[in-house]
């Protein structure tokens, strides 16, 4: 039995690993639809890559993801984001690709959904995540606050409902 608890921790570990591991390749190219179907992949470990890695670490790396994932998402043909104040935390460029990469991991993940208050919902949740485990290097926030007092009181959905 303990050896098999063993064998899930290391696979767990492994697996958090590689999912740190991400290259933007040079020649990527985002003209067609299948152009951005081949990197949704890409897509998905990027913004695993920018949740789990401090902002303070490889701020060459994060510029370069974060170029691409805004490539990716305005031109996108079956993700599309819908920016609304009150939800989206404007004065804060970090945590803004970051409700972006979230909404965009949630409607990939969720056969391209069009939900809008779900995908908010995903967005907010990678937002706060994101901010909390930098906020002392991206200072306090008054759009992030707002939002994880809403969560906190358990009407962050609501609150975004009401927002759309």
């Amino acid at each position: 039995m303990n050896k098999i608890k063993a064998l899930f921790l290391l696979l767990f570990i492994s697996a958090s690993l590689l999912a740190q591991e991400v290259e933007i390749p040079n020649d990527i190219k985002l003209e067609k639809a299948e152009d951005y179907k081949k990197s949704e992949k890409l897509v998905l470990s990027s913004t695993q890559w920018l949740l789990n890695t401090p902002v303070s670490e490889s701020p060459e790396k994060r510029k370069e993801i974060n170029a691409f994932l805004m490539k990716w998402l305005n031109g996108s043909p079956t993700v599309s984001i819908e920016l609304v104040s009150g939800i989206v935390p404007l004065d804060c460029g970090d945590c803004l690709i970051s409700f972006m990469s979230g909404w965009a991991k949630y409607s990939l993940e969720n056969d391209y959904s069009k939900n809008k208050v779900e995908c908010a919902m995903a967005g907010v949740e990678n937002a706060i995540e994101f901010y909390k485990k930098n906020k002392s290097e991206l200072g306090k926030n008054s759009d992030m606050e707002k939002l994880i007092k809403q969560k906190k009181k358990g009407k962050l959905k609501e609150y975004i409902e009401s927002k759309y």
